[in-house]
């Protein structure tokens, strides 16, 4: 398997890497009838979401997922038709979406990644990076930041886990853990 590439979300206008999610009321591709399928191994998931936080609020800026075949018409989202490429699976991108969301919880983004830290496996840890911000999001609103940067170096610091199979740790559990976006400090 692969390292995944994360969804991105763009925050005062600088494209974040999203490595941590907790809450409900993100939209995704099956959302609106479409069955994603993976690509290739670094996007099992089918799908790559870009978020902005705009004016406070959490906003679906673009959304590009790959399906098997389409039977009929793509469908508008949000009154977009997508790019539409064909090459043995078909590629959809929607751009310019600007479609609110009513997410509840709080999502990790992260920018600045450390590369001697990559896992070649499901996402990478937001240890893995310099810069580590968590935003709190109650229906589609931003109501707090906080800054984990000095967190995320004080914990390299201690050695802590960076997403690495540990000596003795069960690899199925290693693998979902990897493949998680859950966090908890």
């Amino acid at each position: 398997m692969t390292g995944q590439i994360p969804d991105n979300l763009i925050y005062k206008n600088s494209s974040y890497s999203i490595v941590g999610l907790k809450g409900e009321g993100l939209p995704s591709p099956l959302d609106f009838g479409l069955e994603p399928v993976s690509p290739h191994t670094a996007n099992w998931r089918g799908f790559i979401m870009t978020y902005v936080i705009a004016e406070k609020h959490l906003i679906v800026q673009e959304m590009n997922v790959t399906v098997k075949d389409l039977k009929d018409k793509p469908p508008l989202i949000n009154g977009i038709n997508p790019e539409t490429k064909k090459e043995g699976l078909v590629h959809l991108t929607y751009k310019s979406l600007e479609l609110n969301t009513q997410f509840t919880g709080k999502i990790l983004i992260a920018k600045d990644f450390i590369d001697s830290m990559y896992v070649h496996m499901g996402f990478q840890s937001p240890l893995s990076f310099n810069t580590v911000i968590e935003l709190k999001i109650s229906d589609g609103a931003l109501i707090k930041v906080n800054n984990f940067s000095e967190m995320m170096e004080k914990y390299r610091k201690l050695n802590i886990s960076d997403g690495k199979l540990e000596h003795g740790e069960n690899p199925q559990e290693w693998i979902a853990r990897t493949f998680s976006l859950d966090y908890d400090f």
